[in-house]
């Protein structure tokens, strides 16, 4: 979270307003890395100031705004934090971030920003960093989940693809998609990629939601119509793993056990009094 101290910074930045000489600019409004990868965001700035302080945060879609990395002008060596570090020129005014061995939380906005020794802060218009998770062995399908009790009402699932794949918005009336989504399945030590598609119309199908929205940034893994909308329809009932079952049928063993000894107790109690 913020802390005080920039609370307050920013408080006396707003109130000076544009008496601030000073401009920080980012020239990346978006950027985008691949999982364990590196990417370097671009910062440079303009001051009247001899000593100041420069900084970069990062604001996830929480809405916080976390400082991440600082300089002070008057240091020559670059400053790092763990897998965050700047390269810092002060004759050329360059202040930019470099993010090591990128992670899926690392995916944020990210502002530059330059203070003066009294505390106003100039931020730049922000860059967003996009982070495409590693697919290991991809295997894209899509399923059509209906409702049981309407054959009109039908969700798509386009799963297990590629993040080279995108998925554009179509432009068709009373037809939606998702966003994308990354589910990171510890357990198994494996990520998936996931977009949805609905509609109200009655016509709607898999293949018409995603045929003319599937986008391959990498020739070698564009994917046919046959292969990417083969829609398959899930079953009413699943099966269901056997060690969860038998650990549900314990716990109400357990439950019946305990109820049968409170009945007893109470009973005994209840002859005690009689007697």
């Amino acid at each position: 979270m913020a802390s005080p101290g920039l609370l307050w910074a920013l408080a006396v930045s707003t109130c000076l307003g544009s008496s601030v000489a000073q401009t920080v600019t980012q020239s990346q409004p978006e950027m985008s890395v691949r999982e364990a990868g590196t990417v370097t965001l671009d910062c440079t700035y303009d001051t009247r100031d001899s000593n100041y302080y420069l900084s970069w945060y990062k604001q996830p879609p929480s809405r916080q705004l976390i400082l991440i990395i600082h300089q002070e002008a008057y240091k020559h060596q670059n400053a790092t934090e763990n897998r965050f570090s700047v390269n810092f020129q002060k004759a050329a005014k360059i202040f930019s971030l470099k993010i090591s061995d990128s992670q899926l939380g690392d995916a944020a906005m990210y502002f530059c920003a330059h203070s003066n020794t009294g505390y106003a802060l100039s931020f730049g218009k922000g860059t967003s960093l996009l982070v495409t998770p590693v697919i290991q062995d991809p295997d894209p399908a899509v399923y059509q989940l209906k409702d049981s009790k309407s054959s009109n009402n039908s969700i798509c699932l386009f799963t297990d693809f590629d993040s080279q794949v995108n998925v554009s918005h179509v432009s068709e009336s009373e037809t939606f998609i998702s966003e994308q989504t990354v589910t990171d399945m510890r357990s198994m030590s494996s990520k998936s990629n996931s977009i949805l598609a609905w509609s109200s119309r009655t016509d709607f199908n898999c293949t018409s939601a995603f045929n003319s929205s599937i986008v391959s940034k990498d020739p070698t893994l564009f994917f046919t119509k046959e292969q990417s909308c083969d829609a398959k329809l899930v079953e009413k009932s699943f099966e269901t793993d056997m060690n969860l079952n038998f650990q549900n049928l314990s716990v109400i063993g357990f439950r019946i056990l305990l109820l049968k000894v409170v009945g007893f107790n109470l009973l005994m109690t209840l002859r005690l009094w009689s007697s």
